[in-house]
């Protein structure tokens, strides 16, 4: 939940140098907005780690905000941590029916495979027909 309110929510990155607030719940509050920008909070990069541990702020404006580099940094740094996440199952995006798939069986991944070979298959042809 901490990984959300500091990213979704409350989300600050650098763009051109300068500090962008992304997060919904700053773009749609002016006051914390023009207090998140301001030198009053205290800012720290955005690191999933410490993140994820750190209590927010539900009742009045955050303390601390969480500056990531630019939106690549922080989608990086967010699939690195969830990948270190141990759980029973995988997770799959299949772009053909826009929705995620679990991976939790052996006949469910041999399909993914399956499938990403076909789709691996055509790529080189078309590759090879460019060339």
């Amino acid at each position: 939940s901490q990984l959300y309110w500091f990213t979704v929510e409350f989300g600050l990155c650098k763009q051109n140098g300068l500090i962008k607030a992304y997060g919904a719940g700053l773009l749609s509050s002016y006051g914390e907005l023009m207090y998140a920008l301001s030198n009053k909070p205290e800012y720290k990069p955005f690191d999933p780690e410490v993140t994820a541990v750190h209590p927010y702020q539900d009742q009045a404006f955050q303390p601390v905000y969480f500056i990531a580099e630019n939106f690549e940094d922080a989608k990086v740094k967010l699939q690195n941590y969830a990948m270190k996440i141990k759980k029973p199952f995988a997770l799959h995006y299949n772009p053909f029916t826009n929705s995620i798939e679990i991976m939790n069986t052996p006949q469910k991944v041999k399909k993914a495979l399956s499938q990403m070979k076909e789709e691996l298959k055509n790529l080189c042809l078309a590759l090879e027909n460019l060339s």
